[in-house]
C-alpha cells in the first residue's frame, strides 16, 4: 500500500467508528430533538452550506478567529522580549500572565461586552486567550537561547544576520507548536464569545438561535463544521510552515 492510502486509512477508520457509535446512540436515544442523525446532521449541514447567511457568518467567524490569534501572538511575542530581557518588566508582568489565564472566557466577553461593538469582542477575547500560550513558550525559548551559539553569532554575523541565523531556529519551532495549539483555543473563545455578544453574524450566534428555538440538528451541524473548519485552517497553516521552512513537529 502506498503511502497516502494509509494515511487515509488512518484518518478515515476512526471516523467511520465515531460515525457508527453515533448512529448506534441516536437510535438508542429514538429522538432527533436529543440526539439528532449523522444524517440528519449532514443535511443540516448542507443546508447551510447551501445559503448566503451560513457562508457569511462562518467566513466572519473565521476573519475574527484570525485577527484575533494573529493579534494574540504579536502581544505574546512583544510581552515575551520584555519579561526574558528585564527582571524588573518579568516581576510587574507575570502576576497578569496568571490573572489572563484563570479568568474565564465568559467574563471577558461580557467585560468587554460593555465598551466594544458586538463584532469587536471575539478578536479581543481570541487575542486574550491566545497571548498568554505564546507569551511563556516564547519568554522560555527566548531564556533558553545557547549561549554559546550567541557568543559566536556577535563574532561572525552582523546584528541582523545573528537574528535571522542563531536566534529565530531555536525559538520559532516551540512558537509554532505552541501557535498551533493556541489556534484551536482562540477557535473555541470566538465561538463562546459571539454566543454572548451575539454579532448579527457569526457561528456563534448561529448556534444560540438554533438552541433558542431548540433546532438541534442544525446545532449539531453548526458544532460540525467548526470542527471541519478548524481543522482545515490548522492544516493549512501547518502546510504553509513547512513550504517556507519553519518545521515544528
Amino acid at each position: 500500500m502506498s503511502r497516502i492510502p494509509r494515511k487515509l486509512i488512518r484518518i478515515c477508520v476512526p471516523i467511520a467508528v465515531y460515525i457508527v457509535i453515533w448512529q448506534l446512540l441516536s437510535m438508542l436515544v429514538g429522538s432527533s430533538l436529543l440526539l439528532p442523525s449523522p444524517k440528519e446532521t449532514a443535511i443540516a449541514a448542507y443546508r447551510i452550506l447551501s445559503t448566503a447567511e451560513g457562508w457569511r457568518s462562518i467566513l466572519l467567524s473565521v476573519l475574527r478567529i484570525l485577527f484575533g490569534f494573529a493579534l494574540g501572538c504579536i502581544c505574546g511575542a512583544v510581552l515575551a522580549i520584555l519579561t526574558s530581557t528585564s527582571k524588573t518588566m518579568a516581576w510587574l508582568l507575570h502576576p497578569l500572565r496568571t490573572i489572563i489565564k484563570t479568568t474565564p472566557i465568559t467574563s471577558f466577553a461580557l467585560i468587554l461586552l460593555i465598551s466594544l461593538v458586538s463584532g469587536y469582542v471575539p478578536v479581543a477575547v481570541a487575542a486574550i486567550v491566545v497571548t498568554p500560550m505564546i507569551w511563556r513558550t516564547t519568554e522560555e525559548s527566548i531564556l533558553a537561547l545557547d549561549p554559546k551559539l550567541t557568543e559566536m553569532g556577535k563574532v561572525y554575523f552582523k546584528p541582523y544576520q545573528q537574528f535571522r541565523f542563531i536566534i529565530l531556529p531555536q525559538i520559532v519551532p516551540q512558537f509554532f507548536a505552541t501557535a498551533s495549539t493556541a489556534l484551536g483555543f482562540a477557535w473555541k473563545a470566538v465561538i463562546t464569545a459571539e454566543i454572548l455578544a451575539l454579532p448579527k453574524f457569526g457561528i456563534g450566534n448561529q448556534m444560540f438561535q438554533d438552541k433558542l428555538y431548540l433546532d438541534y440538528a442544525d446545532l449539531f451541524a453548526w458544532t460540525f463544521l467548526v470542527i471541519v473548519f478548524s481543522v482545515a485552517i490548522e492544516m493549512l497553516l501547518d502546510s504553509l510552515l513547512k513550504k517556507a521552512g519553519w518545521r515544528h513537529d
